[in-house]
């Protein structure tokens, strides 16, 4: 069972996805803020990181950046609406 961090402010999208996701056997861990996902990075790896595009604290593209030049090799699905 692989573990992901979902990464979403919106609580419909957060649960909805979460909710679909456990159904299909994965272990989602959510975050809903850049600071969140970064403590959330810095004590656990994840197969996948689901990553909101706006977010309240910073942007999906600028925490992508940050983990691509800090070395993280996690795939990154972005999800926007």
């Amino acid at each position: 069972m692989s573990k992901l961090l979902v990464v979403e402010d919106d609580a419909f999208l957060r649960d909805g996805l979460s909710e679909i996701l456990t159904k299909e056997g994965y272990r989602p861990q959510c975050a809903i803020s850049v600071a969140e996902a970064k403590a959330f990075l810095s004590s656990d790896q994840y197969a996948l990181i689901i990553l909101d595009v706006m977010l309240p604290d910073g942007d999906g593209f600028a925490l992508c950046q940050e983990l691509r030049r800090a070395g993280c090799v996690t795939p990154i699905l972005f999800l926007t609406a």
